[in-house]
Formats: C-alpha cells, structure tokens, sequence
C-alpha cells in the first residue's frame, strides 16, 4: 500500500486570501519501490479544500537521519516521495526499514485556495 495520509481537520488553516496551509503525518507500508512512493492527497480531499497542491515538505520529527523529498505529479493522486538515509543515498527497492515505519514523519502542505 502507498503512504497514508493522516490529517485532522483542526490542522487544515484556509485563513489566507489564495492558499490553504496543512499539516498531516505520513504512515509507511509495505515496500519502498524504487524513485519513490506514492503519495495519493485524494486520500484527505474531504479534508483539504483544494485541487491543486503547489508545494510539499516532509520532515522526520523525532530525529532520524534520513530525510524525504516531496516530488509533485501531475495529479493529486500521484506525488511521490523519496526517502533518503541519512549519509545522502535513496533508499533501495524493498521493504521500509524500521528508522522510517518507526519514525515520526510530517507533511507540510500548501495548497491552492478554491474560490
């Protein structure tokens, strides 16, 4: 299964005149396929009053080495994220290792505001 998107709906701010700002947590699963999983925002439309997402950060928050890159698609439902380790090299085609099931890992979001 791709990456979850968990995000609570008191983490959704469209206060802002143009855009929606958000922050959801990601949950990892199953294998990492090679250039990156996907990540599906159809999973928090309900959520996210928008179309069109325009930027992605994602930052572990508990302190792992590694990191992720947000890579935006053309669609909301095919962004991927890359995971890296923390020496700079991607992750290998497999199973997610612990440091990212276990890791704490939180997406920042800035979506196009819909009129």
């Amino acid at each position: 299964m791709p990456i979850t998107i968990s995000l609570a709906p008191n983490n959704v701010d469209s206060s802002a005149s143009n855009f929606v700002y958000a922050i959801a947590t990601l949950t990892f699963s199953g294998n990492y396929p090679t250039g990156g999983d996907t990540v599906d925002f159809t999973q928090v439309a309900d959520k996210l009053p928008s179309t069109t997402v325009i930027q992605a950060f994602a930052e572990s928050q508990n302190g792992n080495s590694g990191y992720y890159v947000a890579v935006q698609g053309s669609a909301l439902n095919n962004w991927k994220l890359k995971a890296f380790n923390g020496g700079g090299t991607e992750l290998a085609a497999g199973a997610y290792p612990a440091s990212v099931t276990t890791d704490i890992v939180q997406l920042s979001i800035t979506a196009r505001k819909l009129l």
